[in-house]
């Protein structure tokens, strides 16, 4: 760190990240281990909380932020920066955001705004599963009372029909208990999500899907095991995408607006390395131009969006989805999303991960479809009119104006309103 960064951290004042100490004392440890359990961070010591340089003598801090962070289990991984402005020392004390769950004496803190707390029960979990220190789904939840062998027959009927490997029927049990779903005589939770109707046990074990024009018109909420949210949800959009015509190696196809492969496995990855623990469902937005699939919980830490590499979050849900043929190959989920929509002729993809969500956000890059004739007719719709209208102002033929207003309908641009000969066209 430079005198321009630790200047640039001052004026911006404190934050979840950035923590100003006029001294230290023993209880530094507290401030650490809130900054590893969340993002990271800065304590600025020998800055006032007004933020005025006061300096600092570096020794004495050093000396006590070692011997007050030797209580803090595990170790988080921290750096010291001493800088110099005049003649007052500052000391920079820079924490890594912990791959595991840090605590002082039993007591596990969190960073909140320009403060920190100590964490619930509930919170604890929810962050130990979003670092992959426990295994939520491998978790004994339910009596094995509450399985659904129709359910249990669809899965092994499944595995047989998709990876070729046949269980028999007296050896069912054996098999789920081999790959987690069932422990002794109890479903784990990712046997809950898999064999029950899930969302009567797990009330986070939902979707909704919201469709916008403008502003949300509708929603509809999926509930059930895990795997028939996934196939409901993939059938309900696919019948809700148009289809286009494009030009292709110089031949003219009908297309959907969105890759359905990539789109899939997004609903699939949302399901399979969500965070459970966190107490809210997958959400899919619809828009003309878009559609975002969000599941909560961010990446686990160590993935790279550049080079994915599989670290599920839940593993026996994961396997599971894998031997009914849901899963394809791990790690290979983003890397095939990417693929499609680099051969789709108007798609795009981007990907956004945060502390508490991540999103997979399908995009339609039309502009490079559009003639002269499209461009005008969009021009011309800033207020609504009828194709014969269009026809008039444009000096072509009526047919003409409604082969482009069905390609412009097609690419989610151009809408009707109104009924037979009072029908108008407007833009989307």
């Amino acid at each position: 760190m430079d005198m321009g960064e630790l200047l640039r951290l001052i004026k911006e004042g404190e934050s979840e990240r950035v923590e100003f100490k006029r001294s230290i004392s023993g209880d530094i440890n507290r401030e650490v281990c809130a900054l590893a359990n969340a993002d990271g961070g800065y304590i600025l010591v020998g800055v006032d909380d007004e933020g005025n340089i006061a300096g600092c003598d570096v020794r004495k801090a050093l000396d006590i932020l070692a011997n007050s962070i030797q209580s803090i289990v595990p170790p988080p991984k921290i750096r010291t920066h001493k800088l110099s402005l005049g003649d007052k020392n500052i000391l920079v004390v820079e924490v890594e955001k912990s791959a595991s769950l840090c605590s002082v004496g039993g007591v596990a803190y969190i960073r909140i705004g320009t403060g920190i707390r100590p964490l619930s029960i509930q919170e604890i979990v929810t962050l130990s599963a979003e670092l992959g220190t426990i295994n939520w789904d491998e978790m004994p939840s339910l009596s094995i009372d509450h399985i659904n062998m129709d359910y249990v027959r669809w899965f092994f009927y499944s595995m047989e029909k998709v990876r070729g490997k046949t269980v028999p029927e007296d050896a069912w049990m054996r098999y789920l208990r081999s790959v987690k779903a069932v422990k002794g005589d109890r479903l784990t939770n990712a046997g809950v999500l898999f064999f029950t109707d899930a969302s009567e046990f797990l009330s986070q074990c939902r979707c909704r899907v919201v469709f916008f024009d403008g502003e949300p018109e509708g929603s509809k909420e999926y509930e059930g095991p895990v795997w028939k949210i996934i196939e409901d949800v993939f059938a309900d959009i696919s019948k809700e995408l148009k289809r286009m015509e494009v030009v292709v190696a110089a031949r003219r196809v009908r297309i959907e607006e969105y890759p359905l492969r990539a789109l899939r496995e997004a609903i699939i990855n949302a399901f399979a390395h969500r965070n459970y623990a966190i107490p809210s469902d997958v959400r899919i937005f619809i828009h003309s131009d878009r559609i975002v699939v969000r599941s909560p919980g961010g990446l686990m830490p160590g993935v790279d969006l550049n080079d994915p590499e599989h670290v599920p979050r839940n593993p026996a849900l994961c396997q599971l989805l894998y031997d009914a043929g849901f899963i394809e190959k791990y790690g290979y989920g983003i890397v095939m999303i990417r693929e499609e929509c680099e051969k789709h002729p108007v798609a795009s993809v981007e990907f956004k991960a945060t502390a508490n969500k991540f999103e997979v956000i399908f995009g339609k890059e039309v502009g490079s479809l559009l003639d002269e004739v499209d461009k005008s007719i969009l021009k011309i719709l800033s207020t609504p009119k009828k194709s014969g209208e269009l026809a008039k102002e444009l000096g072509v033929s009526k047919p003409t104006v409604l082969s482009h207003l069905k390609k412009l309908e097609g690419l989610g641009l151009v809408k009707k309103e109104g009924r037979g000969p009072q029908v108008k066209y407007k833009i989307a």
